[in-house]
Protein backbone atom coordinates (compact mmCIF):
# COMPACT_ATOMS: atom_id res chain seq x y z
CA UNK A 1 0.00 0.00 0.00
CA UNK A 2 1.34 3.46 -0.92
CA UNK A 3 2.28 5.75 1.90
CA UNK A 4 0.70 9.21 2.04
CA UNK A 5 3.05 12.18 2.30
CA UNK A 6 2.43 14.29 5.38
CA UNK A 7 4.01 17.76 5.31
CA UNK A 8 3.48 18.08 9.05
CA UNK A 9 6.18 15.48 9.70
CA UNK A 10 7.96 14.93 6.35
CA UNK A 11 10.53 17.24 4.74
CA UNK A 12 12.80 17.39 1.70
CA UNK A 13 15.59 19.97 1.99
CA UNK A 14 17.06 21.42 -1.21
CA UNK A 15 19.75 24.00 -1.91
CA UNK A 16 17.56 26.68 -3.46
CA UNK A 17 14.32 27.67 -5.20
CA UNK A 18 15.45 26.32 -8.59
CA UNK A 19 15.89 22.86 -7.07
CA UNK A 20 12.48 23.11 -5.46
CA UNK A 21 10.59 23.97 -8.62
CA UNK A 22 12.33 21.18 -10.55
CA UNK A 23 11.37 18.59 -7.93
CA UNK A 24 7.80 19.90 -7.77
CA UNK A 25 7.38 19.94 -11.55
CA UNK A 26 8.96 16.57 -12.21
CA UNK A 27 7.08 14.78 -9.43
CA UNK A 28 3.80 16.27 -10.58
CA UNK A 29 4.39 15.34 -14.19
CA UNK A 30 5.72 11.83 -13.60
CA UNK A 31 3.90 10.77 -10.43
CA UNK A 32 0.80 13.03 -10.65
CA UNK A 33 1.47 14.34 -7.17
CA UNK A 34 1.29 18.09 -6.49
CA UNK A 35 3.91 18.98 -3.90
CA UNK A 36 2.78 22.61 -3.87
CA UNK A 37 -0.47 21.75 -2.09
CA UNK A 38 -1.16 20.54 1.44
CA UNK A 39 -0.59 17.96 2.77
CA UNK A 40 2.22 17.28 0.29
CA UNK A 41 4.34 20.44 0.63
CA UNK A 42 7.51 18.73 1.80
CA UNK A 43 10.08 20.66 -0.26
CA UNK A 44 11.94 23.12 1.97
CA UNK A 45 14.28 25.94 0.94
CA UNK A 46 14.77 29.68 1.32
CA UNK A 47 14.82 32.43 -1.27
CA UNK A 48 17.84 34.06 0.38
CA UNK A 49 20.71 32.54 2.29
CA UNK A 50 20.06 28.96 1.24
CA UNK A 51 22.63 26.73 -0.45
CA UNK A 52 24.42 23.52 0.38
CA UNK A 53 25.44 24.42 3.93
CA UNK A 54 21.91 25.52 4.82
CA UNK A 55 20.29 22.38 3.38
CA UNK A 56 22.75 20.06 5.12
CA UNK A 57 22.33 21.83 8.46
CA UNK A 58 18.52 21.83 8.27
CA UNK A 59 18.48 18.15 7.29
CA UNK A 60 20.57 17.17 10.30
CA UNK A 61 18.56 19.35 12.69
CA UNK A 62 15.23 18.05 11.39
CA UNK A 63 16.33 14.44 11.79
CA UNK A 64 17.26 15.14 15.41
CA UNK A 65 13.68 16.17 16.26
CA UNK A 66 11.71 14.24 13.63
CA UNK A 67 8.45 12.71 14.73
CA UNK A 68 7.77 9.00 14.61
CA UNK A 69 7.15 7.84 11.04
CA UNK A 70 8.72 10.92 9.43
CA UNK A 71 10.56 10.72 6.12
CA UNK A 72 13.34 13.25 5.60
CA UNK A 73 15.30 13.92 2.39
CA UNK A 74 18.26 16.01 1.30
CA UNK A 75 19.18 17.01 -2.26
CA UNK A 76 22.50 18.71 -3.05
CA UNK A 77 24.79 19.12 -6.06
CA UNK A 78 27.72 16.74 -6.48
CA UNK A 79 29.43 19.77 -8.03
CA UNK A 80 33.03 19.60 -9.32
CA UNK A 81 36.30 17.91 -8.48
CA UNK A 82 37.43 21.18 -6.91
CA UNK A 83 34.28 21.49 -4.79
CA UNK A 84 33.11 17.90 -4.39
CA UNK A 85 30.21 17.59 -1.93
CA UNK A 86 30.58 13.83 -1.65
CA UNK A 87 33.06 13.84 1.29
CA UNK A 88 30.65 15.86 3.43
CA UNK A 89 27.71 13.67 2.41
CA UNK A 90 29.79 10.57 3.12
CA UNK A 91 30.60 11.90 6.59
CA UNK A 92 26.91 12.56 7.21
CA UNK A 93 26.00 9.04 6.12
CA UNK A 94 28.55 7.62 8.51
CA UNK A 95 26.90 9.62 11.30
CA UNK A 96 23.67 7.90 10.30
CA UNK A 97 25.36 4.51 10.52
CA UNK A 98 26.12 3.86 6.85
CA UNK A 99 29.67 3.02 5.71
CA UNK A 100 30.48 4.63 2.36
CA UNK A 101 33.98 3.49 1.51
CA UNK A 102 32.88 2.38 -1.97
CA UNK A 103 31.75 5.88 -2.95
CA UNK A 104 28.36 7.20 -4.03
CA UNK A 105 25.84 4.88 -5.67
CA UNK A 106 23.68 5.68 -8.66
CA UNK A 107 20.32 4.95 -7.01
CA UNK A 108 20.89 7.41 -4.18
CA UNK A 109 20.89 6.52 -0.50
CA UNK A 110 18.03 5.77 1.88
CA UNK A 111 18.91 4.97 5.48
CA UNK A 112 16.53 2.71 7.44
CA UNK A 113 13.74 3.60 5.01
CA UNK A 114 13.46 7.06 6.60
CA UNK A 115 16.36 9.34 5.65
CA UNK A 116 17.36 9.87 2.03
CA UNK A 117 20.12 11.72 0.19
CA UNK A 118 20.26 12.45 -3.54
CA UNK A 119 23.10 14.27 -5.32
CA UNK A 120 22.47 16.04 -8.63
CA UNK A 121 22.80 15.04 -11.40
CA UNK A 122 22.90 11.25 -10.86
CA UNK A 123 24.65 10.72 -7.50
CA UNK A 124 27.86 9.59 -9.21
CA UNK A 125 28.81 12.11 -11.91
CA UNK A 126 30.17 15.55 -11.18
CA UNK A 127 27.64 18.22 -12.01
CA UNK A 128 24.63 20.03 -10.63
CA UNK A 129 20.92 20.67 -10.99
CA UNK A 130 21.50 22.28 -14.38
CA UNK A 131 23.27 19.15 -15.63
CA UNK A 132 20.20 17.13 -14.66
CA UNK A 133 17.73 19.55 -16.27
CA UNK A 134 19.75 19.86 -19.48
CA UNK A 135 19.64 16.08 -19.80
CA UNK A 136 15.86 15.74 -19.71
CA UNK A 137 14.66 18.67 -21.80
CA UNK A 138 14.78 18.47 -25.62
CA UNK A 139 18.21 19.02 -27.19
CA UNK A 140 16.71 21.37 -29.74
CA UNK A 141 18.11 24.06 -32.05
CA UNK A 142 16.50 26.60 -29.71
CA UNK A 143 18.46 25.29 -26.74
CA UNK A 144 21.67 25.30 -28.77
CA UNK A 145 20.97 28.88 -29.82
CA UNK A 146 20.26 29.88 -26.21
CA UNK A 147 23.70 28.56 -25.28
CA UNK A 148 25.31 30.46 -28.14
CA UNK A 149 23.41 33.67 -27.37
CA UNK A 150 24.57 33.54 -23.75
CA UNK A 151 28.15 32.90 -24.84
CA UNK A 152 28.12 35.92 -27.16
CA UNK A 153 26.47 38.07 -24.49
CA UNK A 154 29.23 37.14 -22.06
CA UNK A 155 32.26 37.31 -24.34
CA UNK A 156 31.29 40.23 -26.59
CA UNK A 157 28.97 42.32 -24.43
CA UNK A 158 30.19 41.69 -20.86
CA UNK A 159 27.01 40.03 -19.64
CA UNK A 160 27.26 39.99 -15.86
CA UNK A 161 26.52 36.34 -15.10
CA UNK A 162 29.42 34.28 -13.74
CA UNK A 163 31.24 32.13 -16.30
CA UNK A 164 30.53 29.03 -14.24
CA UNK A 165 26.80 29.68 -14.58
CA UNK A 166 26.70 29.49 -18.39
CA UNK A 167 24.37 26.46 -18.44
CA UNK A 168 22.11 28.13 -15.87
CA UNK A 169 21.90 31.25 -18.03
CA UNK A 170 21.09 29.30 -21.20
CA UNK A 171 18.36 27.25 -19.54
CA UNK A 172 16.67 30.34 -18.16
CA UNK A 173 16.89 32.09 -21.53
CA UNK A 174 15.33 29.02 -23.15
CA UNK A 175 12.52 29.16 -20.59
CA UNK A 176 11.80 32.81 -21.34
CA UNK A 177 11.73 32.04 -25.05
CA UNK A 178 9.13 29.35 -24.34
CA UNK A 179 6.94 31.96 -22.64
CA UNK A 180 8.18 35.50 -22.10
CA UNK A 181 5.49 36.10 -19.49
CA UNK A 182 6.86 33.26 -17.34
CA UNK A 183 9.39 33.68 -14.57
CA UNK A 184 12.09 31.99 -16.62
CA UNK A 185 12.60 29.03 -14.33
CA UNK A 186 13.42 25.38 -14.89
CA UNK A 187 10.08 24.20 -13.57
CA UNK A 188 8.44 26.03 -16.46
CA UNK A 189 10.54 24.01 -18.92
CA UNK A 190 9.69 20.69 -17.27
CA UNK A 191 5.99 21.50 -17.16
CA UNK A 192 5.73 22.56 -20.79
CA UNK A 193 8.33 20.77 -22.92
CA UNK A 194 8.41 17.13 -23.96
CA UNK A 195 10.59 15.49 -21.33
CA UNK A 196 13.07 12.77 -22.24
CA UNK A 197 13.47 10.19 -19.46
CA UNK A 198 17.11 9.52 -18.60
CA UNK A 199 18.72 7.02 -16.24
CA UNK A 200 19.24 9.94 -13.85
CA UNK A 201 15.60 11.09 -13.92
CA UNK A 202 14.27 7.55 -13.56
CA UNK A 203 16.64 6.90 -10.65
CA UNK A 204 15.60 10.16 -8.99
CA UNK A 205 11.88 9.35 -9.25
CA UNK A 206 12.52 5.84 -7.92
CA UNK A 207 14.48 7.33 -5.00
CA UNK A 208 11.69 9.82 -4.24
CA UNK A 209 9.06 7.07 -4.41
CA UNK A 210 10.98 4.76 -2.08
CA UNK A 211 11.64 7.52 0.42
CA UNK A 212 8.26 9.23 0.60
CA UNK A 213 5.66 6.92 -0.90
CA UNK A 214 6.50 3.41 0.30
Amino acid sequence: MSRLINDKIDALFVEGPDDGVVVNALVKRALELDLTKAPFRVVKTREEGAGYSWALREFKQFIAVAQRGARVGLIVDRDSTENDKWPAVSALLQQLGIETTSGPISEGVIVDGRHGIWMWPDNVSYGDLETFVAGIIPQSPLLAYANEACRVAKEDHAAEYEAGHSRKAALKVRSVWRDASAAGGYGHLIRNLEITPTPASEAFLAWFTRLFLT
